[in-house]
């Protein structure tokens, strides 16, 4: 219920019992008689209300696209820079990248009567379900059991007693295992 108070006359007395709602709504309309006139700006003769705000709207239109492209350059980089597997620690070792995509290359081949440098590298993050990033190069007929862990590598030796032939690897750690086409490569050692 409003609260009624009573309403005085211009001698002081009271007069009637007014709301105190209607009352405050009625000074509140009369009282913008009270600030005299318009700032220059908002008078009938000045740009648009939208047009002055133009400006600072273009601003944050300029800020928001910097700050996107900023934003999109960093996540380029950080994708580069995951994909780009280690670098190799040895010039002469054959290169053997291994990812969840499968071997990079497939296949070697290679002279007999040389010791056999191969760095195998795991392109995989530890953050792979299948595997945690590992990657095996094994060779059963020479006995080769060869791993590397996530984001890393590491450079094998194959003796230069190495017989000719053509030699099947495979990685049994992931990805479906040596039943995977992908996951499998050879090795050609020719006399």
């Amino acid at each position: 219920m409003p609260l009624l108070l009573p309403r005085h006359t211009p001698d002081g007395s009271p007069s009637a019992l007014v709301s105190d709602r209607k009352d405050r709504s009625v000074t509140r309309r009369h009282s913008s008689f009270k600030r005299g006139p318009r700032p220059a700006s908002a008078s009938a003769g000045s740009a648009p209300r939208h047009e002055r705000r133009l400006p600072s709207k273009l601003l944050r239109i300029v800020v928001f696209g910097g700050l996107a492209v900023l934003i999109g350059a960093a996540a380029i980089a950080l994708v580069v820079i995951r994909l780009t597997p280690p670098a190799p620690t040895d010039p002469a070792a054959l290169q053997v990248r291994a990812s969840m995509d499968g071997f990079t290359p497939p296949a070697l081949a290679v002279k007999a009567g040389r010791v056999i440098k191969i760095e195998l590298a795991s392109t995989d993050t530890s953050m792979h379900s299948d595997g945690g990033g590992w990657h095996e190069l094994a060779i059963d007929a020479l006995g080769v059991d060869w791993k590397v862990g996530p984001e890393s590598s590491r450079v094998f030796e194959l003796p230069a007693s190495t017989p000719p032939g053509t030699y099947a690897w495979y990685c049994d750690i992931c990805c479906g295992g040596k039943e995977n086409p992908s996951m499998q490569g050879t090795l050609t050692v020719s006399a």
